[in-house]
């Protein structure tokens, strides 16, 4: 039997794992992981996002985003568009080709996602998603 596992580092190897496991799903669309988790931040987002704001959803700080957004930009999958409310400020929107993308993947992920368990009930996936959000809201509270 293996030794227990740290939480954190546990926690650490099951992300490592979820993203060498869940690039296939994505490399023919030519987008890794992260930018799949962005795009459809921006996609399921009720109203446009700011960098900002989407750097609080995805809790990473303002400078990766900055980043990460501009290889999606590159890549024609998002744009920035002026917002009327605040001439300093931008917000990010999908361009029919980040649409058509998450369009398209969308099914092929929620496949993934669905296999993911294999042998766990789905009440432990639930349980344990529900542990996780917990950790995040704790985590965010502290800031």
């Amino acid at each position: 039997m293996p030794p227990e596992r740290d939480l954190v580092a546990g926690v650490i190897q099951l992300s490592n794992l979820l993203m060498r496991h869940m690039a296939p799903v994505f490399e023919r669309a030519g987008v890794t992981p992260q930018q799949w988790a962005i795009l459809t931040a921006i996609a399921g987002a009720e109203q446009p996002l700011t960098l900002a704001g989407l750097a609080r959803v995805m809790l990473v700080s303002k400078q990766n985003m900055t980043g990460m957004v501009a290889r999606l930009e590159q890549l024609a999958l998002v744009e920035r568009q002026g917002d009327p409310q605040d001439l300093r400020s931008s917000r990010l929107v999908l361009t029919r080709r980040g649409r058509a993308t998450v369009d398209k993947l969308r099914p092929a992920y929620e496949e993934w996602r669905r296999g993911l368990g294999g042998e766990i009930s789905e009440r432990e996936l639930a349980a344990v998603t529900r542990t996780v959000d917990r950790l995040i809201e704790r985590l965010q509270r502290e800031g």
